[in-house]
């Protein structure tokens, strides 16, 4: 009944920080985080500046196994396919959940992939959709029947919006059909979708929406279009974009996303904004860096090497000359992740 908890337990005695006020020294090395405090953090003095401390738990023990990526681990007879699905367990406060983070586009490889990891999809606790793209989705309607009962389902409220893109020719990116609300909500699947972040699980944040503070990410990234409430044909500004969060104890957040729409930087400065933590100790999954030019992906790395995370691991939708980069960029921290692979905290 606690799966989903909002909002923090505040001490006696400690106020919330204003919103809109400054933060002061010690808070993050990162433009644009400071002045944009969430009010679910809590505000304490620290030597001769401030630091912001956020309600968060930490985890326990967390396992993030790859089900779909583009490809597989080299040394396994798993599948690739494009997309992306990641399995997360996670340990805390003497309790095990299994939260499935997007379901990539087909059901058989996943659960193919699932099977071969030692991994039962029945035991699913929460779906997570990083946002509406079927390389993402599509496997959704398949995956909820497989768990055999009703699931809850976190996204955002417009999931569910047309989406398509048109070059070189038209193709539905959205969900519909066996995917669409009503179908979803007939088989099971219990669709809580908010742009506000939430804990889920003690140690383990759904972002909500990420607010896009990296002015040079608005460009360089797959387009598609949508349809305004008149009909017309507008660009899709991928609003829908979601990630996690998991805060290792003593060592940082790790930020988990799908296709980073948003930009990789808006949504770590986003991570640590809604965490209150501001230590990076990873960041897993795709950075949407496919179609950017060179510009843009060396202002990525350029951004984070001003608060570098000790696990890189970019996948699905970097692409290739994107991906070398940051690995040469980030020797130590960079690990190349597919399908079969895994990392585990604690």
């Amino acid at each position: 009944d606690a799966f989903i908890r909002v909002g923090p337990r505040v001490p006696s005695g400690v106020g919330r920080f204003p919103l809109g006020s400054g933060v002061g020294r010690g808070w993050s090395r990162w433009p644009g985080t400071a002045g944009r405090i969430h009010p679910r953090w809590l505000l304490l003095q620290k030597g001769d500046g401030w630091s912001v401390r956020g309600s968060m738990a930490a985890i326990d023990r967390a396992k993030i196994s790859v089900l779909i990526d583009n490809s597989p681990r080299y040394d396994t007879y798993l599948k690739g396919c494009f997309g992306l699905s990641l399995w997360l367990e996670i340990e805390s406060e003497g309790t095990c959940k299994n939260v499935l983070f997007d379901v990539g586009p087909l059901s058989e490889p996943l659960l193919y992939n699932a099977e071969m990891m030692g991994l039962n999809v029945e035991d699913v606790d929460l779906i997570v959709l990083s946002h509406c793209h079927f390389d993402h989705t599509a496997a959704l309607a398949d995956v909820v029947e497989r768990i055999g009962r009703e699931v809850n389902i976190l996204a955002h409220p417009e999931i569910f919006r047309s989406n398509f893109a048109l070059k070189p020719d038209f193709m539905n990116y959205g969900m519909g059909g066996r995917n669409g609300r009503a179908e979803l909500e007939r088989i099971g699947g219990n669709l809580i979708l908010t742009r506000s972040p939430l804990e889920v699980f003690p140690g383990l944040m759904y972002t909500g929406e990420a607010e896009r503070t990296a002015a040079f990410e608005r460009s360089g990234g797959v387009s598609t279009f949508s349809l305004d409430a008149r009909g017309n044909v507008v660009d899709d500004e991928q609003r829908d974009d979601v990630s996690l969060v998991l805060n290792v104890e003593d060592r940082g957040i790790v930020a988990v996303t799908g296709c980073a729409p948003a930009g990789p930087i808006s949504i770590l400065r986003h991570s640590i904004q809604v965490s209150g933590m501001d230590r990076i100790e990873g960041v897993i999954g795709g950075f949407h860096l496919l179609e950017a030019g060179s510009e843009r992906v060396d202002e990525t790395i350029a951004q984070m090497k001003m608060h570098p995370p000790n696990l890189i691991a970019p996948m699905h939708c970097t692409g290739l000359i994107p991906t070398a980069k940051i690995a040469m960029a980030f020797p130590d921290a960079f690990r190349e992740m597919h399908a079969g692979d895994v990392i585990e905290y604690g």
